[in-house]
């Protein structure tokens, strides 16, 4: 299982293959599906439906749903320029293990603490997501702050706008600020978790 969160600082050998054009520095976004792919993280979706006590189809909307709109929103952008992560594709292998353990360690937790079994017992699912949740969205503000995003005509791209639809290039801000991020989450949460699910 460890192995799965101990990542080197370079490409996974499993990534989709890159679609950009490589001549003007743009990449095009990658389906869902494409993304989701590759078998390592096949295998952290399995492990986070394992760390789950729902049915497949509940899991799909409650998990694998906004999973999939994380991907879509994140595509194949690093986790950082030069820390964690800092590979093509780096932010949704690090959403997705961050997920993964988080629920690993939820296991260990009765939640809310100080209350009674019972709500204990009936309040799991909920708690479970929410970790899940807050773990997955943690970082997503890297996207708004961090990075510079434009599409080939040189329009600028802010992921408020919803998922990359048109080819695009990025590049790190020189400017940011670190753990800008954190507060720039607050933007950028109802792109990944619905209205039904909040």
């Amino acid at each position: 299982m460890l192995s799965l969160f101990q990542r080197k600082l370079q490409l996974p050998t499993d990534s989709p293959p890159s679609s950009g054009d490589k001549e003007k520095g743009l990449m095009r976004p990658e389906p869902v599906a494409s993304l989701l792919s590759t078998t390592r993280r096949q295998k952290l979706l399995e492990h986070i439906w394992q760390r789950t006590s729902l049915s497949r189809q509940h899991f799909a909307s409650l998990y694998l749903a906004p999973l999939q709109r994380y991907a879509a929103l994140v595509q194949q952008f690093p986790a950082s320029e030069a820390h964690h992560h800092a590979y093509p594709g780096g932010m949704l292998d690090h959403g997705l293990e961050i997920v993964a353990y988080a629920l690993k360690l939820r296991q260990s937790y009765l939640l809310p603490s100080g209350t009674k079994p019972e709500d204990q017992v009936v309040q799991a699912e909920a708690w479970t997501a929410a970790i899940a949740y807050a773990a997955l969205l943690h970082d997503i503000g890297k996207i708004a702050v961090d990075l510079h995003v434009e599409h080939a005509d040189g329009s600028t791209w802010h992921p408020w706008h919803g998922p990359l639809t048109h080819p695009y290039r990025f590049r790190y801000r020189q400017d940011r600020e670190y753990r800008l991020h954190n507060a720039a989450t607050g933007l950028l949460y109802r792109q990944v978790l619905d209205g039904e699910i909040l």
